[in-house]
């Protein structure tokens, strides 16, 4: 049963970290203004799983796109007001995803899905 939930969380953490890559991907396109496209090509996604745990999803990134997130202060041109503004390219993701995940561990794991990954492992 322990190879069965172990790639049970594999295929949990591999369809969430094409999930989160496709989804992120598409907002910083969205909001990014500057293109150089090195936020977007250098993430790097991994799952890995070893005997001392079922699984792990490793996210590498720039690090600049964590600042891109803080609320920053910006003056307006035309009043002397101070507008917060910030881009949602990163802390919406992870959360949003990480939540995803734990919701899918935690209520996923039925007999139908156990059967179904067993039929799969003896293909």
């Amino acid at each position: 049963m322990s190879i069965i939930k172990k790639e049970f969380v594999r295929r949990i953490l591999k369809d969430e970290a094409e999930r989160f890559e496709k989804n992120q991907a598409l907002q910083m396109r969205r909001v990014l203004t500057f293109h150089t496209g090195t936020l977007e090509r250098e993430r790097f996604f991994s799952v890995t799983s070893d005997d001392s745990m079922d699984g792990k999803l490793t996210l590498k990134h720039k690090a600049y796109q964590r600042f891109l997130d803080i609320k920053k202060k910006v003056r307006s041109k035309n009043s002397r007001r101070l507008k917060q503004r910030r881009l949602n390219i990163h802390n919406r993701f992870v959360f949003g995803h990480f939540f995803s995940i734990a919701n899918r561990l935690m209520y996923g794991f039925t007999e139908e899905v156990a059967e179904g990954i067993k039929r799969d492992l003896q293909n």
